[in-house]
């Protein structure tokens, strides 16, 4: 990239791609992902977003790279599944392809003209919170990095909200994520393999495509199970953890994979799961006026919030949820009240994919929420089916994910510590702490033993970072990983 004028080139790669506009202004947005972010705005009205990997001197764990070829990968793979599933519908006579004809400008209008009841849970209903991909390339040749340039749905990060939520909008926003996760969770693996969405969808490139030469280059590859998909992600991390000499509990966290890792075979579907789909960072809002007693609503933020296919608060006034251990339970009361004031658009981030169980989603490591579950449940009038495998083995799957989650979390603030790195780390590490102890439980419970004291070697903690590592302000610009 032009270092005197490192928007010239960004310039020139849209001109080309948007031969008929013209670029009007483009900013970098403020963000605290990898991923770098850029608002274009062109002059014939819409605003898209340039997106490109960190830079080369930022430090990398094994699972962070190849984002933009994810992004790229997934974002494609997921609008032909709607369009094939639109097609299905069609010939069956109870919808039109006619509806997604005129996708390109679909960010700035209300949702798909389809009837609720044709399209409730269904793949269609994701359609308005997927970018459309205007131009990408996996080549480092034009910007110096490869890139993407997505027309995205209209909508503002949590952090641009000029007022925080209140107590029922954050309820209603919580209902929403469930339901996005679980709208996610309808996409399986198109081959039945495990593991990141660039090795799954990725497989299909042919090999003469910059792409698929890309992905070649990282070693990236599917598995046939989930358990072998699980391991090579645990495994990567605790590697990169060797690579720096991170000190913590590498023989246990082995150990109960090698003796538990078995649970993970009663997960034999594979399905889309994007791991940080519900986080602040990553979701677009929508805020609109609405008045639950008049009707009333405008949308000054976003595209119009009031869409007849909606169902954000059509579930039924009781309702099974899944908690945290998997099992089912009674959910809130009512949902009624949750006028979504606050509404769920789509995400700024759809790179961070895998293939496997709905359960690895970060989420569900986080405690959360009643309103979420309920949503992520789906209304058991129009169920497309339970997502959870394997009820039995759930909480136990969750204790190993929460093992994986929380050592990727100590693990990042050595590739890249920065200002509350030291927090953040022992956060983790207490994280990674808890999951073991119940761990060990579950292996003594599986084993017929009776529960004990966890031994001293569960614990590795605390652990110091030299000085100098806390208390730099910036990221590690040594060689990538």
């Amino acid at each position: 990239m032009d270092r005197l004028n490192p928007l010239e080139p960004m310039r020139s790669v849209i001109q080309n791609a948007l031969p008929h506009t013209t670029v009007e202004s483009i900013n970098q947005l403020p963000s605290c992902r990898l991923l770098r972010f850029f608002s274009v705005k062109i002059s014939d009205g819409r605003t898209l977003l340039l997106s490109m990997p960190p830079p080369p001197i930022m430090r990398l764990l094994r699972s962070e790279r190849a984002m933009n070829l994810s992004e790229t990968l997934a974002t494609k793979w997921i609008l032909e599944e709607v369009l094939q599933s639109a097609t299905e519908v069609e010939n069956t006579g109870h919808g039109s392809i006619v509806t997604y004809q005129n996708i390109g400008s679909q960010s700035g209008k209300s949702g798909p003209g389809i009837g609720p009841e044709e399209i409730r849970g269904t793949k269609e209903d994701m359609l308005r919170f997927l970018p459309i991909l205007v131009a990408h390339s996996p080549s480092p040749v034009e910007l110096g990095s490869p890139f993407n340039i997505f027309e995205p749905p209209k909508g503002i990060s949590f952090s641009g909200l000029p007022t925080p939520l209140n107590a029922s909008e954050k309820k209603a926003v919580d209902f929403q994520r469930g339901q996005l996760v679980r709208r996610l969770s309808n996409f399986t693996s198109p081959n039945g393999f495990f593991g990141p969405a660039i090795a799954v969808i990725g497989s299909r490139l042919e090999s003469t495509d910059p792409r698929g030469a890309q992905l070649a280059s990282f070693g990236i590859r599917g598995a046939r199970t989930w358990r072998q998909a699980f391991h090579a992600l645990l495994e990567g991390v605790l590697r990169d953890a060797e690579d720096m000499a991170v000190t913590f509990s590498y023989e246990p966290i082995r150990g109960y994979f090698n003796r538990l890792g078995y649970l993970l075979d009663g997960v034999t579907t594979s399905r889309l799961v994007i791991l940080d789909a519900s986080d602040e960072s990553n979701i677009l809002v929508s805020r609109s006026t609405k008045s639950a007693e008049r009707g009333e609503e405008s949308h000054p933020y976003s595209t119009p919030t009031h869409d007849p296919n909606r169902t954000e608060t059509e579930v039924p006034s009781e309702k099974s949820t899944i908690d945290r251990s998997g099992k089912e339970g009674k959910g809130i009361e009512s949902l009624e009240t949750l006028q979504p004031t606050v509404t769920i658009t789509g995400l700024l981030d759809w790179s961070n994919c895998i293939f496997g169980d709905p359960l690895f989603a970060e989420v569900f490591s986080r405690d959360p929420s009643s309103e979420f579950l309920c949503g992520f449940h789906g209304n058991s009038q129009h169920n497309d089916g339970d997502f959870v495998e394997d009820r039995e083995s759930a909480q136990a799957r969750l204790l190993l994910y929460e093992c994986y989650h929380a050592t990727v979390g100590v693990v990042k603030q050595f590739y890249r510590p920065g200002p509350n790195s030291s927090d953040r780390e022992i956060t983790a590490r207490r994280r990674l702490v808890a999951a073991l102890k119940r761990l060990q439980e579950v292996d003594e419970e599986a084993a017929g033993k009776r529960p004990r004291r966890p031994s001293a070697n569960v614990e590795v903690w605390p652990v110091k970072k030299p000085r100098g590592d806390r208390d730099s302000p910036g990221p590690n610009i040594g060689t990538q990983g």
